[in-house]
């Protein structure tokens, strides 16, 4: 039995989408460096939990605007040459970073500036990804698989950048890891050019009103009720409970009395969660369940959450962490997932893939917001501990939903042959 569990799944085999998936992971590494060291030096330069919520809000707004027209345009568009152009762009915006950093230049005012246009790329990036992914395999049912994978690996490039993030910056600065995140893109461009990806008709979609395409996605994600019920939810855990990332630096000098190495050591406990949660998802051998698994995670993620406020010990806060960042990651991969098995027109992918995107893309940037706010106000503590209030009540309401949902996706699994 856990010998069939440990087996890796065979859509590894395909050397189409390992070569993206690796790719991928290594500019994830870079990304999620240079979020640890931005969050960092604008907490060392300012003291202000209010201008880390804002910086959080300013490198993410321009999601919440353009990402919905994002996918009208990725259903038009060549993935191949989006994901080129991002990556160059990310290239020349962390270098800068660097280069700033590097010679003292480095202030909010071009954090905020480099953050917006950073904001804008990842809205045409992330959702490239994700539309790429089921379309690197020949056959449907290995989409469950290949998405897995992608959750994994990302969530594996969370759990070793914290770790060397916070060693880098104690010991050489914010710049180093800027530097790192910019060569961090050169292996995901070479396995872009060296990755077949499906092309789909989409000569109805460029035929169509840009504003039509656009309202027919947003019909399509509200009308479905799966989709619509693991949206409110998505939404709901990236506002209240995946925002306290951006807390942690306040948290730690505040409650912990930490340094930038005991942020290391919770953003690095929370990754390992991450890693268990994607080699998890990676490995089950269904792909069906996932309703099951996204109501249990988003009750454990609230609870989790709730313990950690009320946490001041180190090695307490770092097992609770680990549970945080497990059934963080859980929640939302189980939700991607699930979204890309059960959207069978692929037409409507990419504009489905950006509107759920921006859950992620969008509404954190108002949750950093919200909650640089309300830490300033009522402490950063109990700003988790409402957090972790939300997100329970949140997975309440979908458990009550599941039964109904469950009978609307059971046709299109029988469809997929994924059950009897």
């Amino acid at each position: 039995m856990f010998r069939d569990f440990f087996q890796l799944p065979p859509v590894l085999k395909s050397p189409n989408v390992s070569c993206f998936v690796i790719g991928e992971s290594v500019s994830f590494f870079g990304s999620w460096m240079t979020k640890i060291a931005l969050v960092w030096i604008v907490y060392q330069l300012t003291n202000s939990a209010m201008l880390v919520g804002v910086v959080g809000f300013t490198n993410q707004i321009m999601s919440l605007v353009i990402t919905p027209l994002v996918g009208v345009l990725l259903d038009r568009w060549n993935l191949k040459y989006v994901l080129l152009i991002t990556q160059i762009t990310s290239i020349v915006l962390s270098g800068t970073l660097a280069f700033l950093t590097f010679n003292g230049h480095i202030n909010v005012t071009w954090i905020i500036v480099i953050g917006t246009i950073q904001g804008t790329v990842k809205a045409f990036d992330l959702p490239a990804r994700l539309v790429t992914i089921p379309r690197l395999v020949d056959d449907k049912t290995d989409a469950y698989g290949a998405i897995a994978i992608h959750s994994f690996l990302m969530n594996t490039a969370k759990f070793v950048s914290p770790m060397v993030g916070g060693f880098l910056i104690a010991r050489y600065g914010g710049a180093s890891c800027f530097l790192v995140d910019s060569l961090s893109y050169f292996p995901f461009i070479l396995a872009i050019l060296n990755t077949r990806i499906k092309t789909v008709n989409n000569n109805a979609n460029k035929e169509r009103n840009f504003l039509k395409n656009l309202k027919e996605g947003f019909n399509y994600s509200y009308s479905f009720v799966p989709l619509r019920y693991v949206l409110i939810l998505k939404i709901l855990v990236c506002f209240m409970a995946m925002t306290h990332v951006n807390l942690l630096p306040i948290f730690v000098s505040e409650v912990l009395n930490g340094n930038a190495e005991t942020m290391g050591f919770l953003m690095t406990a929370s990754a390992l969660g991450s890693i268990i949660a994607g080699l998890y998802l990676v490995m089950r051998k269904k792909a069906t369940g996932l309703g099951e698994i996204i109501v249990f995670a988003a009750i454990i993620l609230g609870l989790s959450l709730i313990l950690f406020s009320r946490s001041s010990n180190l090695e307490l806060c770092l097992l609770i962490i680990f549970v945080v960042g497990m059934t963080n990651s859980l929640t939302l991969a189980a939700i991607g997932n699930f979204v890309q098995l059960i959207l069978a027109d692929e037409n409507k992918r990419g504009r489905v893939t950006s509107i759920f995107t921006t859950a992620v893309l969008g509404i954190l940037p108002l949750g950093n917001l919200f909650f640089g706010a309300l830490a300033s106000r009522v402490g950063v503590a109990n700003a988790l501990l409402f957090g972790g209030v939300c997100c329970l009540t949140g997975a309440g309401f979908f458990a009550r939903k599941l039964p109904e949902m469950k009978k609307i996706v059971s046709p299109i699994y029988i469809k997929m042959g994924l059950i009897q």
